[in-house]
């Protein structure tokens, strides 16, 4: 309703056709005097921004900035390993559960470990950042989570080891 009213009003003092029709005419924005009044300086129409297109590309990066691709970082890389990992997961986790020996156990342990290291460092490097806490305080995190990520492992491998294993022991939970 409001909007209405507004744009009545609007339609009173001008037509949009007559008001916002030429506001741009070969390459350049145009004030037309009916909407700006003209000064003793000014002429009826001026000039505003000069209309530039931007190049547009759709290529794939190939290169990073340079602070990246000195510190040897290949995110194309990582990325590609992270998902290849995702698809093995896809099938590890049937694998384990139809075949639960100690070997595929350990390979479905360092699996699920890896793929969560890669999510909880990218969760950490992208809301830890040098620019907010420092130089510390990122390295330091980073740092916990490579921590916890050797001791998750490691309890996995002690758990398969010693007791039924990871997909026995989810049965034996899935039965209570």
């Amino acid at each position: 309703m409001a909007a209405q009213v507004g744009l009545r009003g609007l339609g009173r003092h001008c037509k949009v056709g007559s008001c916002f029709g030429s506001l741009r005419l070969n390459g350049l924005y145009l004030v037309p005097s009916r909407i700006i009044p003209p000064t003793a300086t000014q002429v009826s129409s001026q000039a505003l921004v000069p209309y530039q297109a931007k190049p547009f590309s759709v290529s794939p990066v190939t290169k990073g900035p340079p602070e990246i691709e000195q510190a040897g970082h290949d995110h194309v890389l990582h990325w590609t390993a992270e998902r290849i990992l995702s698809v093995v997961l896809l099938g590890a986790i049937p694998a384990a559960v139809i075949f639960p020996t100690p070997s595929v156990e350990y390979f479905l342990a360092l699996s699920i470990t890896v793929h969560s290291h890669w999510g909880i460092e990218a969760i950490v490097i992208d809301y830890i950042r040098p620019g907010t806490f420092g130089k510390v305080i990122p390295k330091l995190a980073v740092g916990a989570v490579s921590a916890l990520s050797f001791l998750t492992l490691g309890g996995l491998c002690y758990f398969i080891y010693t007791d039924v294993g990871i997909v026995n022991a989810v049965k034996l939970l899935w039965k209570l």
